[in-house]
């Protein structure tokens, strides 16, 4: 764990927490993925754990084709368990992040990257500057506009009256051909909503994300859609295919899938065959640089209809964990040009950022 929590109405984390794991096949190729783990303090070791005693056994030995195999047998074989402890989403964070590791393993394996695997030339992402806050708006926004990225997504949810002179303030510094866009992390109720979207419609913002809980009834989101000028972005906590479309028919325009929270690559790339015309993908991101390749890669099969989330705050696990890999320019990232989803993390910086109750990567 490691790097700067941003200010967030969810609260703050005490340190950026994150869970990696590593495949290994019989003839020693390996992959890694994430499992998402900001929230609550400590849930990677209670994920990790989860992983180490439940699931990791069951895959010993396991033969398989494709990623798909492995997460539909692990599927079938623990739904009901983790239904019975009421971890349902908790099992959707470690399928997604066994099924980023899976891909990353089989595209080694394979000598490929996702887009030559795919047969496509996909070499770089777009990417956006994310979880902005006032105190470091300006220098934010000058940094990363410096680096090309014309999109700047402001943190709300506090307080309406700060939350205006937030958005007016950013208005006033974004500089000429960028937009800006904000997420309140589900704190509004629907009246609330529609008096800050009203607000929000002057300022042509590319979208409003999450102004409203993430279940809330279908019949909502339409009618929120229906009420504002702004368009409507969430999927960082939608879990499957059918849910993320259900959004979209409800008027949510901006879908936002977590590679580390459900679907991985399997889950991203089907929605990405299912999205609706007028509907894009823009991949939710806020971890390590594993999950943040991985994310980029969905990112650059959408070409110019998606963008990847990218975090404006220090985060070590980010920037250095895998070495200098996620540099922005023209507000892109270049792709990892090996094989594989991702660059591995650098052994010193897996050592130095490893938590205590972990020794030579295994759990004590």
């Amino acid at each position: 764990s490691g790097g700067v929590s941003p200010n967030m109405v969810l609260g703050q984390m005490p340190t950026r927490p994150a869970l990696l794991v590593r495949l290994m096949d019989a003839e020693g190729c390996y992959g890694w993925g994430e499992i998402w783990a900001n929230f609550p303090p400590r849930a990677n070791l209670h994920k990790a754990h989860v992983v180490e005693d439940v699931v990791a056994p069951a895959l010993k030995g396991f033969g398989f084709t494709t990623p798909g195999e492995v997460i539909g047998f692990l599927r079938e074989r623990f739904s009901i368990y983790f239904l019975h402890v009421g971890q349902q989403q908790v099992f959707e964070h470690i399928l997604a992040g066994l099924d980023v590791a899976l891909w990353d393993l089989a595209l080694r394996n394979a000598g490929q990257s996702l887009a030559s695997n795919l047969g496509i030339d996909c070499r770089a992402a777009n990417t956006y500057a994310s979880s902005i806050n006032p105190l470091d708006l300006e220098g934010m926004v000058q940094s990363h506009a410096g680096m090309g990225e014309t999109g700047f997504k402001l943190k709300l949810g506090f307080n309406d009256d700060l939350d205006r002179d937030f958005i007016r303030q950013a208005a006033d510094v974004l500089p000429a051909g960028t937009r800006l866009m904000v997420d309140t992390n589900q704190a509004w109720c629907m009246s609330r909503a529609k008096n800050m979207l009203g607000y929000l419609e002057q300022f042509d913002p590319v979208f409003s994300e999450e102004p409203i809980p993430a279940n809330s009834d279908y019949a909502d989101w339409e009618a929120l859609a229906e009420s504002t000028s702004v368009p409507l972005a969430a999927g960082e906590n939608i879990y499957g295919v059918d849910e993320f479309l259900r959004m979209a028919d409800a008027g949510v325009q901006y879908l936002q899938p977590d590679v580390a929270k459900w679907g991985g690559v399997t889950g991203a790339m089907e929605l990405i065959r299912s999205l609706p015309h007028g509907v894009s993908l823009w991949p939710h991101f806020m971890g390590t640089a594993v999950g943040q390749m991985a994310a980029l890669a969905i990112t650059s099969l959408g070409g110019d209809q998606s963008t990847c989330e990218m975090d404006v705050n220090a985060n070590p696990l980010r920037t250095d964990l895998c070495g200098d890999v996620l540099t922005i320019h023209d507000g892109c990232v270049d792709l990892p040009g090996g094989p594989g989803l991702a660059v591995s993390p650098v052994a010193e910086q897996l050592q130095a950022f490893q938590e205590p109750a972990f020794h030579n990567g295994e759990l004590n």
